[in-house]
């Protein structure tokens, strides 16, 4: 018995250290066969995106670029291919390609505004827009430092793409963001009713980010639909234009933007940069509702005697009897009281009654009862003004930009004379913004005083900004153009709105000479919304009439002086005019400090140089 007893003592067991080292070896081995098979696919990755970079396959769809050959004077630009990482191969303009340098220079107060095409300033170019406008406002208050104010605006992008370019514009080093975003929340890239779904709402940063991969690019460019890339943004990317304000995919889409918002104001508080968030408006007396809700939840005896009401209410409007219109309106919404176009015809009627705030009210909710949801809805004001003020943040800034506009424009609605359609800016829009903006920032942001009589007057406004006749008549063709797309040739005032714009457009053309409303109407769209100066000058400049195109190179120059090909242009053309050779070699000089490999300024200069010898 004792024999067995020291035979099994001698017979290892599972606690033994030869059988633990064992195990632990093995679960070792294992965790490490696993790390390998998760870092070997990534190493592989990683190697694949160096090579693509290296053999410059894909484009950097970073926001903030280094200007390519060392140039002497602002390094750093915004990206204008910044856009193609949010949306599904579409290419949407912006952001504009401003140059600027880093670190910021001592003296420069830099703000950077982010939001989607009315911050963009579609359909104008972007140096008209707003965010310029303020600039240009900032600078004349004051003379203690230089103000930039750099435009990231998007055209249709949301608050998701919002978030993720605030994020990215902390390496522009900004003094302050100013976010003007809401239009676009249903139907931007990942929206709730969206046809562009980059990827879940939780993993849309991850999606986005690796979409800006080469790979990712190459891959995509594989499977990318050309026909569809093409389709008109407004027309291919709502999913649905019937959403109720009090179904699901509403209150979905009111929690995504003031998750959104919040995501920006940790984002700018983290890296110590005060924010401002604005309210968006929007058009409400000169755009009717697209989608009309018909009450069909109705017995058909009141139904019918819903639609008698409205219809009359409808034909009275129509006639302006304004009184027996709006009563039978009244009849109507006392059987039904939840269709857009009701409430819409019903601010009409008040407002030709004079009976204003009622007539505001009613336009407000026939835009929040439109099952199509362009124009971001009342309750998108309570939210930014909920993030703003619940912030325990100090440098967390708010301003009702759209009251504001709305109390600044006079007791009516606001409407046409702010709006070209449903949510852009026409020119003076965008400058009523800017001086709402810049009173704040003035006032609130740098605790400065507010001189309004160094507020330039609208002609010296237009000159200090180099906007053009032309500017305006572009605008309103953009419009009309818009006005022919679905949905908004839905609307059910879309052809009294296209006739509007075709009046207005009619009557700046008029106020062309011949030969200027002949070179006009020879114009493509996209020529007038983004090169309106350069292709008027390029345009003189064949019929070798070089005054008239000094005229447009200036203008050129006042827009965009950071481009080294719009400052090489006035050089060339200065170059030819006797009396200006100075200061064409003094621009030659400046598009070669923006630009070190710009051949045909160095050429320019040694021909100019060469005659002076001569």
């Amino acid at each position: 018995m004792t024999r067995n007893m020291r035979t099994q003592s001698k017979t290892p067991d599972d606690d033994s250290p030869t059988i633990q080292q064992f195990s632990r070896r093995s679960k070792l081995k294992l965790w490490s066969f696993r790390l390998m098979a998760i870092a070997l696919p990534m190493l592989v990755v990683s190697i694949v995106e160096l090579l693509l970079i290296g053999f410059d396959v894909g484009d950097d769809l970073s926001l903030v670029l280094t200007v390519p050959g060392d140039p002497s004077a602002l390094r750093y630009q915004v990206n204008p291919l910044a856009e193609k990482c949010y949306f599904g191969g579409r290419e949407l303009s912006g952001p504009e390609p401003r140059r600027f340098d880093l670190p910021r220079p001592e003296g420069v107060y830099r703000i950077v505004v982010v939001g989607g095409s009315t911050v963009l300033g579609f359909p104008y170019p972007p140096e008209l827009a707003f965010p310029r406008q303020l600039e240009l406002l900032l600078n004349q208050q004051n003379t203690a430092a230089s103000f930039e104010v750099i435009n990231t605006g998007i055209v249709a992008i949301n608050s998701f793409s919002v978030a993720d370019i605030a994020n990215q514009a902390v390496a522009m080093e900004p003094d302050l963001i100013i976010v003007h975003t809401g239009h676009n929340e249903f139907y931007g890239p990942t929206g709730v009713a969206s046809t562009d779904a980059v990827a879940p709402q939780a993993l849309y940063a991850t999606a986005v980010n690796a979409r800006r991969s080469r790979l990712f690019q190459l891959i995509a460019g594989c499977f990318s639909n050309d026909s569809k890339n093409q389709a008109h943004a407004m027309e291919s990317l709502p999913a649905t234009v019937t959403i109720p304000r009090d179904g699901a995919v509403f209150q979905q889409a009111e929690n995504c933007y003031q998750s959104n918002l919040e995501r920006i104001v940790e984002t700018t508080s983290s890296a110590g940069i005060p924010v401002i968030l604005t309210t968006v408006a929007s058009n409400l007396s000169g755009h009717s509702p697209v989608s009309f809700h018909v009450p069909e939840h109705l017995s058909k005896k009141d139904l019918e005697r819903w639609m008698a009401s409205f219809n009359r209410g409808r034909e009275l409007t129509i006639a302006g009897s304004w009184s027996d219109a709006l009563q039978q309106l009244e009849l109507a919404k006392t059987i039904s009281d939840d269709s857009s176009l009701l409430f819409f015809r019903m601010g009409q009627c008040l407002e030709g009654l004079e009976r204003f705030d009622e007539s505001r009210e009613s336009f407000e909710l026939a835009r929040d009862l439109d099952g199509c949801r362009f124009r971001a809805p009342s309750s998108f004001s309570g939210i930014v003004r909920s993030v703003a003020t619940q912030s325990d943040q100090s440098d967390v800034f708010f301003i009702d930009t759209a009251e504001h506009l709305a109390a600044e424009a006079g007791p009516r609605a606001l409407g046409s004379d702010h709006f070209l359609e449903h949510v852009h800016y026409n020119l003076s829009g965008h400058r009523r913004l800017a001086v709402i903006l810049g009173r704040f920032v003035q006032t609130n942001v740098l605790d400065l005083e507010w001189d309004s009589s160094k507020v330039p007057g609208d002609a010296s406004f237009d000159r200090l900004l180099g906007v053009l006749q032309e500017d305006r008549l572009s605008g309103l063709s953009q419009a009309l153009r818009v006005m022919n797309v679905f949905p908004m040739d839905a609307t059910f005032d879309a052809a009294v709105h296209q006739q509007e714009l075709i009046a207005r457009t009619t009557r700046e053309f008029g106020a062309l000479n011949e030969t200027d409303q002949a070179v006009f109407a020879g114009l493509s769209l996209d020529d007038m919304s983004m090169h309106m100066a350069k292709v008027l000058g390029d345009h003189y400049r064949r019929q070798e009439k070089p005054v008239r195109e000094l005229a447009y190179r200036r203008c050129d120059m006042v827009r965009r002086p950071w481009d080294s090909d719009v400052v090489f242009r006035l050089a060339r053309c200065l170059s030819t005019i006797d009396g200006e050779r100075i200061e064409a070699v003094q621009h030659c000089r400046h598009a070669l400090a923006l630009n070190p490999q710009h051949a045909h300024a160095r050429r320019l200069l040694a021909v100019m140089r060469d005659d002076s010898i001569r």
